[in-house]
């Protein structure tokens, strides 16, 4: 019997995929765990293994077709089968194998009422051409419509109409470029987040000086151990899941029946790839060393440019971060990634002038803006965990207690 090869569900709230790339086609010789096509789904593109070995008999779902989970995308035939072999794709509907035959244009005409007085030549002219008689006056004997009548409300009906307007071609301005899975996906859940939580925002300013410090003296450091270049992101990765650890009740999220706090931290990181953003996930980043957050950031933004990484790593974040520093951006508010209760937005680290005991100096100075749902946090609990954040940043030897 022919194996079907099916749309995969790669996590709880896939219900369908894209068809991206086949690699296979048909009739060629399919190994098992061979990779057979490339779908796209849930901001990931993933590359499916092919269930059996066999001959790649019929391919059902197109290069960019999206289809549900669960149904036939292609069939793989064992030793000795062919199609006519699978009963599934011997059945076809009737409507797709009966040609359509176009319907045969039928021009009403306007029946003339027996009770007007016209002559049968003149009716018959009248009901060929769609004219009401009860708008024409007869010129026979006591009024009676005559051929000549009749024919002179064609010519008049003729006059009056409108001409057909030509339609002017707009040139295209713009190219409508068509959605991805992925954008699809990134605007369903971010319009979701936004229309049902209650945003609110809070800024802190704070100051990157040791921070700065402690980076440029541990990159070598990091580097010998691990083999990775430290980057701020590393540290504020640690810096805060640290201030979480302090401030449980930040790590939370939104559910019908209540607020959910979570016990383990696991930090997202809003990513940039071709065609949109992924979150990778570190996992447990409390309990990881500088050199070993390093590392898997680096591992997994790696896999998340790829279009790699499986949907275990880029799911179940108990809070997100999103950095735009890199790109010189000074301040910014994030949307809250479903279910999660906030998220960290960072800025850029700017020399700017401050004032530190009567004295006005030049620091690096950094923004930190946090979104909150109102429905499970407030400002003061916001508040709190941001004091915390700017405490452990000006004195990161904190994040050893």
């Amino acid at each position: 019997m022919a194996i079907k090869v099916t749309m995969p569900k790669l996590g709880l709230t896939m219900t369908e995929g894209t068809i991206i790339e086949w690699k296979k086609k048909e009739g060629e010789q399919v190994e098992e765990k061979e990779i057979l096509y490339v779908l796209e789904t849930e901001k990931v593109t993933y590359e499916v293994e092919a269930p059996a070995s066999g001959t790649l008999g019929k391919i059902v779902a197109k290069e960019g077709d999206v289809v549900p989970v669960g149904e036939v995308v292609a069939y793989i035939l064992r030793a000795g089968e062919t199609l006519a072999d699978v009963a599934e794709l011997a059945i076809e509907k009737a409507e797709a194998e009966v040609p359509v035959e176009k319907e045969k244009a039928v021009v009403e005409t306007t029946k003339v009422p027996r009770e007007v007085k016209i002559s049968p030549l003149a009716r018959k002219i009248a009901e060929e051409h769609g004219i009401d008689v009860s708008t024409i006056k007869g010129t026979g004997p006591e009024g009676r419509i005559v051929k000549e009548d009749v024919l002179r409300a064609v010519e008049e009906s003729k006059a009056v109409a409108v001409p057909a307007i030509k339609e002017e071609v707009t040139p295209v301005e713009k190219e409508i470029i068509p959605l991805t899975s992925m954008k699809k996906t990134i605007a369903r859940r971010m319009a979701e987040s936004f229309q049902t939580a209650p945003h609110f925002y809070l800024t802190i300013e704070v100051d990157a000086k040791k921070l700065e410090r402690l980076c440029q003296q541990s990159i070598p450091l990091v580097e010998s151990k691990v083999g990775i270049r430290l980057t701020y992101t590393d540290l504020l990765i640690k810096i805060v899941a640290k201030a979480l650890e302090d401030n449980p009740e930040m790590n939370c999220a939104f559910t019908d029946g209540g607020i959910k706090v979570f016990r383990r931290i696991d930090i997202g990181l809003v990513t940039a790839v071709e065609g949109g953003l992924v979150v990778p996930v570190i996992r447990q980043a409390n309990k990881k060393s500088v050199s070993e957050i390093a590392r898997d950031r680096a591992e997994l933004t790696e896999k998340a440019r790829q279009r790699k990484l499986s949907p275990d790593e880029m799911t179940r974040s108990t809070f997100t971060i999103f950095d735009l520093g890199m790109f010189g951006i000074d301040q910014f508010s994030a949307i809250i990634q479903p279910p999660e209760g906030a998220i960290l937005a960072i800025g850029r680290i700017i020399d700017k002038p401050v004032a530190i005991q009567a004295e006005t100096v030049i620091r690096p100075m950094i923004n930190l803006t946090l979104s909150i749902d109102h429905r499970v946090l407030d400002g003061v609990i916001g508040s709190r965990f941001l004091q915390r954040v700017k405490e452990v940043v000006e004195n990161p030897a904190l994040m050893l207690l």
